[in-house]
């Protein structure tokens, strides 16, 4: 049996940004992928593209990733703009020259740069892909891992950051809340006639959402259609076309004509919130901890944050191997985490509720929210603070 200080099944974002948190404080890491090398090497376009804050380009940067990212691989976000039905006003967020609110990062661009720190720095972690978890256990000073056809692995500490859908959760004895908002986000690139100016535009409509994110080229956004599941094939089959249509008229057509430049990628819009976040030598992060709705953008910058307070809770290698200081430093990070998670998930899951509720009296109430929002100026510097920090 192979043994390590770290194991981490899943080699998301959250799984690599963690692995080599943990080699700098001299941990031997041993990271467990499901898919083959070639795939965190040269990940593919999966149409995501994620809103990144301050603090995670910071901890991205103290990491060494961000530095790898090219100049058309970051688009700037400058300000925010929410649309409510048929309303020609809207509410606008930005810092009021105190620069961008954020950035936005292809998902790719993101795996891949962290895939390069971790396989070209510290010689304590070691990647084993096409690697399947089967189970796990806890044996005393350590934590099984049973992997399908491979050698089993034991570990001080077993980290599981495989997807809001995390089979290695529920077969360490985790459940978690998952709400299924019967949505489908239907993502896709577009070029406007009109350059987009680094501004997100969020419209609510009625019976469906657009969302527009800046990127790197002016002319470049990535659309996001969120649609009831039963539209979502109909969304898929429509040609180029016939989605840069769609996205010009939920748009209103504010950055003038729209061509669709890219392939369209769907993904089931399901909310996940872990009971806890961990057990004997165990823990969650990433999705499989909090798994958000797009809305907020808030996902991914969670998963790096709840990696980097588990890191720094765990300290160095000593902890892992002293029982009661392991389980203490786990408590803290599932403390800490808690706070910082919890109450973002429950407001953006309202939000969800309100924005896509499609009755009169949601309507009349989404038009009051947004009305005191826009005149009360503490509400938006709240929203910009998370966003900047």
């Amino acid at each position: 049996m192979l043994q390590t200080d770290v194991a981490i099944v899943g080699g998301g974002p959250a799984g690599l940004a963690l692995a080599a948190m943990l080699a700098r404080r001299d941990c031997r890491v041993t990271l467990l992928e499901r898919q083959g090398e070639e795939g965190l090497v040269n990940p593919e376009d999966d149409g995501r593209e994620i809103a990144l804050t301050h603090k995670s380009v910071r901890i991205l940067e103290s990491l060494g990733a961000w530095q790898r990212l090219r100049g058309d691989e970051i688009g700037v976000l400058q300000s925010a703009q929410v649309v409510d039905g048929n309303s020609p006003s809207s509410l606008n967020f930005d810092t009021h020259g105190r620069g961008p609110l954020g950035f936005i990062v292809p998902n790719a661009a993101i795996r891949r740069v962290l895939f390069e720190v971790v396989s070209e720095g510290s010689g304590d972690i070691q990647l084993r892909s096409d690697c399947t978890v089967i189970a796990t256990k806890a044996d005393g000073s350590r934590r099984l891992l049973s992997i399908d056809g491979k050698d089993d692995l034991g570990a001080a500490l077993v980290v599981a950051a495989d997807s809001r859908f995390s089979e290695v959760r529920r077969m360490a004895g985790i459940g978690a809340d998952m709400r299924d908002f019967g949505r489908v986000a239907v993502v896709g690139r577009v070029r406007t006639e009109q350059e987009h100016g680094g501004i997100a535009r969020e419209c609510f409509r009625y019976g469906s959402t657009l969302a527009l994110l800046p990127l790197a080229e002016p002319n470049i956004s990535s659309a996001v259609v969120t649609v009831p599941a039963s539209r979502a094939e109909e969304m898929m089959r429509f040609s180029d076309a016939g989605f840069a249509a769609h996205v010009q008229r939920e748009s209103a057509a504010t950055l003038g004509s729209i061509e669709s430049c890219s392939k369209r990628h769907k993904y089931p819009l399901v909310a996940v919130y872990a009971h806890q976040f961990f057990s004997e030598r165990f823990a969650l992060i990433g999705d499989a901890a909090v798994g958000m709705h797009p809305v907020t953008a808030h996902g991914f910058n969670l998963g790096l944050a709840g990696a980097d307070t588990l890191a720094r809770q765990l300290g160095g290698t000593a902890r892992l191997y002293q029982p009661a200081r392991l389980r203490r430093a786990l408590s803290r990070y599932q403390v800490q985490h808690r706070l910082e998670s919890h109450p973002i998930y429950t407001g953006t899951n309202r939000v969800v509720d309100l924005f896509t509720d499609d009755r009169l009296p949601a309507k009349l109430l989404r038009k009051a929210v947004l009305r005191v929002s826009e005149h009360l100026p503490p509400v938006r510097r709240a929203i910009v603070h998370q966003l900047t920090r």
